[in-house]
């Protein structure tokens, strides 16, 4: 094997370690039309990485950076037969840098993010950031992914909060961009196309990221209807309040987990002084016209986790977006898929809906209708190759930013762009 054997000068061979002894790498394996890695590479530092990525980019070997690889979605044929391996991060953990006056922290990219809340929640901090199965995921795959969820509404994206990467490019050059700071100005902004870039411009080694001091109140507020359409002109006006909510998602997550019932729910959070939130459920409830039901503190903490990781687990995950003012519309052309799950974030218009099955016919006719919309379809789980590679792509316009990004991150094409 030559990769093993050449990644071996690089790293000890007790760090070389088989494809199928990475678990979620394994999973994405299955049912991909691609060759197996040589090997898997645990680098434990940025050292480490450069000199491998060196040894690839001089010998043409292709390098798929891992974190969890759950995640991962293997493009079928995509390194048309190259020798590849992959580099994993998960012994680049642990907290380097905690600033809690200055609401920062620095970590290894394969650090936990449960290992991170813990560090914060000790100081009454939080990263206020909700995407599916947040705290088994690593800081470096939440950035690679730029995975967030409904709380951007009140907090922004994840790339606003991300104030400094360490990451090596294709061509093993280490790059420290932005700082420690919130306020980092100089040079030009790389940390945005590097937030999001899952893997296709650079290795990531360290985040650094903004922290935000626990609300005084977190109060989670839901409307039930018979089924979603009924709830979305709530929803969007929810969005056009004089107030702003942290988050607003039409769901089915409020019933029973073992309930085969119909119905749906709007579930609305407020985040606040205690006056301050109950003044703006006021506002809400005139502005909609209608009471919302209050979930009380024992029972937020599961709906929550239901509401962020609904359809997550389901054996087929789209994500589909459009104008928030086309909701219907999207919803009517997903809802014809015979969701098992679903979350809407109505204020971003982006709905996630799982699927016990579906077929690259209906994919295709999902993503064609969509796109009549105006929106976009992302395959986020499937146990196909052939449903792996469906869903919206760049226009011509982002494709040549993007290959122009690629040529200067990674000139010698050493990346390999596996997630879609």
């Amino acid at each position: 094997m030559k990769g093993a054997v050449t990644a071996a000068s690089v790293l000890p061979n007790s760090r070389l370690t088989a494809a199928d002894e990475h678990v979620g790498l394994s999973e994405a394996l299955a049912g991909a039309d691609v060759n197996r890695p040589e090997c898997i590479a645990h680098p434990e530092t940025t050292e480490e990485v450069v000199e491998l990525l060196r040894w690839a980019s001089a010998d043409g070997v292709g390098v798929l950076p891992l974190c969890s690889a759950r995640h991962v979605s293997l493009a079928s044929a995509a390194q048309e037969g190259r020798s590849w391996i992959g580099v994993a991060t998960d012994r680049l953990t642990g907290i380097e840098i905690y600033e809690a006056a200055d609401l920062t922290v620095t970590a290894g990219a394969g650090t936990p993010m449960s290992t991170v809340d813990s560090a914060l929640r000790e100081n009454r901090q939080w990263a206020p950031f909700d995407p599916p199965e947040l705290l088994t995921r690593s800081l470096g795959g939440l950035a690679s992914d730029s995975a967030h969820g409904p709380l951007w509404m009140g907090y922004g994206e994840l790339r606003n909060h991300i104030l400094g990467m360490t990451v090596v490019t294709g061509d093993g050059r280490p790059l420290r961009l932005g700082g420690r700071v919130v306020k980092n100005v100089a040079g030009f902004d790389l940390l945005k196309p590097m937030t999001g870039s899952r893997g296709s411009l650079a290795v990531i080694t360290s985040v650094t990221l903004r922290a935000f001091p626990e609300p005084a109140e977190d109060r989670v507020l839901t409307l039930s209807a018979a089924t979603a359409e009924e709830l979305f002109d709530a929803a969007l006006h929810v969005g056009t309040a004089p107030v702003l909510p942290v988050s607003c998602v039409v769901t089915d997550a409020s019933r029973p987990a073992d309930s085969a019932a119909a119905g749906a729910s709007l579930v609305v959070r407020l985040h606040g002084a205690r006056t301050t939130v109950d003044a703006d459920q006021r506002t809400l409830e005139t502005h909609i016209g209608s009471k919302f039901d209050v979930i009380t503190p024992e029972q937020r903490s599961a709906l929550l986790g239901r509401v962020g990781d609904r359809g997550a687990h389901s054996p087929v995950c789209l994500e589909a977006s459009a104008r928030p003012s086309r909701l219907g519309a999207l919803w009517r052309a997903l809802n014809a898929l015979d969701p098992i799950a679903f979350g809407i974030d109505s204020y971003a218009g982006l709905a996630r809906v799982g699927l016990s099955e579906a077929t690259p016919t209906t994919v295709s006719a999902l993503t064609e209708a969509v796109e009549e919309l105006g929106g976009a379809v992302r395959v986020v789980r499937a146990p196909t190759a052939d449903l792996r590679r469906l869903g919206s792509r760049p226009s011509a316009d982002e494709a040549g930013i993007i290959d122009r990004l690629r040529d200067a991150f990674d000139p010698e094409g050493v990346l390999w762009p596996a997630r879609q």
